[in-house]
């Protein structure tokens, strides 16, 4: 049985002007309804996880320390639990700006040759992502990802001595008591793409979404209040007060062009190579233009 939650700290569900129901609409299993994910349901795939732009959804798979795994690795090479016991239970959490980051490095190589027969959707949405990501690769002159097949891990059998065996034996029982202590004790993972993703110092590409103004903008402020993931950041200088967008923290997810109080806020499918947009302050309006008066004594 799957482990997965739904931190609704994290949730956009309870924020203005915004409606999420990624993780719900993605669920091969019909697993997740109402922000609760069915455990009898799940199968662990992890496409709720690489969908959801705020990091809520919570499992014991621990995938920062899958990824950087993979990152040592020679060569780098993504698979599943089906092939190694070490790694992640199923490719499916994996989106493109992940895969970036990792290839943009150094080359990756991936193993979703058990996909299709284990869980299709998974292996139509990496199809879907690795060619996404794949044409951002050869647009900035970097190695695509390899489609390989790694056979399948199996310790090999060794010849024990007596006393050995004895020993063996003995240890072994220990190791299964802490096993089952290890099992009983439910531990929750919360993967947030976007931290792991600045702490790979990832570039910026054509993979990560745009920011556009439309209008002037009166630096309220009330977007970056409202950022789950502090992509947007205004500073003030002499030169005035600047907006600044971070494509790499940024997910999509709404929330600051829904609230804009001028409504000047565009998010764009595609990051065209623009971190900064210089904002003009509210002023008080001008006092109308004859406000001379005179008092006369009646």
């Amino acid at each position: 049985m799957a482990r997965r939650d739904i931190d609704l700290n994290r949730c956009l569900f309870h924020y203005t002007n915004i409606t999420c129901n990624r993780c719900q609409e993605i669920c091969p299993q019909g697993a997740i309804h109402n922000r609760e994910i069915d455990r009898e349901k799940c199968d662990n795939c992890g496409l709720c996880t690489a969908v959801c732009p705020t990091g809520a959804i919570t499992s014991d798979t621990d995938y920062d320390s899958c990824l950087t795994a993979a990152q040592k690795l020679a060569p780098q090479v993504l698979m599943c639990r089906k092939v190694s016991p070490k790694t992640m239970a199923c490719l499916g959490a994996l989106n493109r700006r992940l895969l970036w980051a990792l290839a943009e490095k150094q080359p990756l190589a991936m193993d979703t040759s058990r996909c299709a027969q284990c869980n299709p959707a998974v292996q139509n949405w990496l199809a879907q992502e690795i060619a996404a990501c794949n044409q951002a690769l050869q647009k900035a002159g970097k190695a695509t990802i390899k489609l390989v097949h790694v056979k399948d891990s199996a310790p090999a059998p060794q010849a024990v001595a007596r006393r050995s065996f004895f020993r063996s034996l003995f240890h072994a029982a220990s190791d299964t008591a802490a096993e089952i202590a290890q099992a009983q004790t439910e531990r929750q993972y919360a993967f947030d793409g976007t931290i792991w993703l600045d702490k790979q110092d990832t570039s910026p590409c054509q993979l990560f979404p745009g920011l556009e103004l439309t209008a002037s903008c009166t630096a309220c402020g009330l977007c970056t209040m409202l950022c789950p993931e502090k992509a947007l950041v205004i500073s003030n200088s002499e030169a005035g007060k600047k907006l600044h967008f971070n494509p790499i923290k940024c997910t999509a997810c709404g929330l600051c062009v829904n609230n804009c109080p001028q409504s000047i806020l565009k998010l764009l499918p595609s990051f065209a190579g623009q971190t900064e947009f210089s904002l003009q302050e509210e002023t008080p309006p001008a006092p109308p233009a004859d406000s001379s008066f005179t008092l006369q004594r009646g």
